[in-house]
């Protein structure tokens, strides 16, 4: 579908799902009896919901959080645990003089230089390899969420987050230690109950209830648990919607995602009773109450695994460690450094191969600052990566044709010596020759993981009318229920300590 749109219109698009959301509130009904009241009702206990009832919590405020599951973290317990910021004080402590100033690492962010730009392909029917340079979000928001990184740095550095050392290439990347994200949502979850905030599991937010053109509470049921077909209604000042993306409701992933729902679905976190649960409550209870909705043809998130369950390394090598990706006949197929999952997927479905990507990388690589992350051992263990001396070994391990391989890691050893990839135009530090012995991966398949694309917002995070674009009075959104912040779990971050500001 060619020039989709930033924003996709309540009256427009969504016709077609208009049986996937609950029962809307009907116009005119009376308000519930309230059986809790509150001043911000924080919906689902992720990574934005979270932070936003901290913050608000240190406010003054009163708080509650509910959450379907029996658990909290959402899709950040997922995440390989890298955030981003700029000149902070860890940056300081590490003696890097020169550190990127915000709008120096926004504008490097948004260009690609690192990480997924903020700049996708829009026309989905092209499959153009990335990046045809309209802006997939609102550069206002996310430029909000940027202001609150250092913040955001601090925030994890508090709960006892520690990161691994800096790599000289990204300076502006802080890798988490492996494990050590859990210490995040414990605690979060500590300092809630010692402030003696609610947090109410098993509870599906079902109507968001309007009072006039306010958002007024929700009405909920309990789904798992003692106290499951329980209905009530809390009612708020402000409502925090933090409910997740939709990658698991199939009718919205066939009419907003289109062939990209085709395509497999990873795990989504397996919660008690309530397995792949990302079913886009929170955005259909926007959509019915009239707010506006961002992106929702986006391409959705997506890692690599193998369909036999073995183990294996992600394709965010190529952000922090030198490796380059490989198709099946051997050749390279891309710019792996502003690629990752999106990008290493669209190379596989433009040439119509099936048989997955390998990633190829050396001995530099697998005893790099980053082995311990990748669990390169216990991969190499399961046979799942691949070791040689020479280039033809190494493809008659893998099935590959020994010429073919062979002239592929001469061309990229050329090329980086010489310091211009004459096949995809790399510049990054990390394109770096690869010496003996080399490794390669068995074929790594794509896995739909995470949506993109939700509910509207403006730079407060405040959900927006569908009919003129103005705040619903109430109303905010955070994570990968807003259509402005779901690629980043540091945003996703930020976002909530705005919003437990503002709301």
């Amino acid at each position: 579908m060619a020039n989709i749109s930033r924003r996709t219109f309540l009256e427009g698009s969504v016709a077609g799902v208009a049986l996937l959301a609950g029962t809307a509130q009907a116009k005119g009904s009376q308000l519930p009896n309230w059986d809790m009241e509150t001043d911000v009702l924080v919906v689902g206990g992720g990574y934005g919901g979270l932070p936003a009832a901290v913050k608000a919590a240190r406010l003054g405020k009163r708080v509650i959080v509910i959450d379907k599951r029996l658990w909290l973290g959402g899709d950040g317990l997922m995440s390989m645990g890298i955030f981003y910021s700029y000149k902070n004080r860890f940056h300081e402590k590490a003696g890097i003089k020169k550190s990127l100033t915000l709008d120096e690492y926004f504008a490097r962010i948004q260009s690609g230089e690192a990480d997924e730009p903020m700049s996708k392909v829009r026309d989905n029917q092209k499959l153009s390899v990335i990046y045809d340079g309209i802006f997939k979000h609102d550069p206002k928001v996310l430029y909000e969420a940027s202001r609150k990184l250092p913040e955001t740095i601090d925030l994890l550095d508090g709960y006892g987050v520690k990161f691994k050392p800096f790599n000289s290439a990204n300076y502006f990347q802080f890798p988490t230690v492996p494990g050590s994200m859990n210490t995040f949502v414990k605690g979060m979850v500590n300092e809630l109950a010692e402030r003696k905030v609610p947090i109410l599991k098993g509870l599906r937010a079902k109507e968001i209830v309007m009072d006039g053109d306010r958002a007024a509470g929700i009405r909920a049921e309990y789904v798992v648990g003692k106290d499951k077909g329980k209905k009530i209604a809390i009612k708020a000042r402000s409502v925090v919607i933090a409910t997740g993306g939709f990658v698991n409701n199939k009718e919205m992933m066939i009419h907003y995602k289109r062939y990209w729902s085709t395509v497999d679905i990873g795990f989504t976190g397996l919660g008690d009773g309530m397995a792949m649960d990302h079913t886009g409550d929170g955005i259909l209870m926007g959509r019915d109450i009239g707010a506006a909705l961002e992106d929702m043809e986006s391409m959705p998130k997506f890692y690599n695994g193998t369909y036999d369950k073995s183990p294996s390394i992600s394709w965010i090598m190529f952000d922090v460690d030198k490796a380059y990706f490989i198709a099946p006949d051997g050749k390279r197929m891309l710019n792996e450094f502003v690629s990752r999952y999106t990008g290493c997927l669209l190379a596989l479905m433009q040439r119509g191969i099936k048989e997955g990507g390998r990633i190829l990388f050396d001995e530099e690589t697998f005893n790099g600052p980053n082995r311990d992350r990748w669990n390169i051992d216990k991969v190499m263990e399961a046979g799942g990566i691949l070791k040689a001396d020479t280039p033809e070994e190494l493809a008659k391990l893998a099935g590959l044709d020994p010429k073919t391989l062979k002239e592929t890691i001469e061309r990229i050893n050329r090329d980086a010596a010489a310091g211009k990839d004459t096949e995809f135009g790399r510049t990054d530090p990390l394109f770096r020759p690869l010496k003996a012995p080399f490794y390669i991966t068995k074929p790594n398949y794509p896995f739909c993981y995470k949506t993109e694309g939700g509910l509207e917002v403006n730079p407060k995070f405040e959900v927006l009318r569908a009919k003129d674009l103005k705040p619903i009075p109430g109303l905010y959104a955070v994570g990968a229920a807003c259509g402005s912040i779901s690629a980043h779990m540091c945003d996703a971050v930020a976002a909530g300590l705005i919003v437990g500001e503002e709301a």
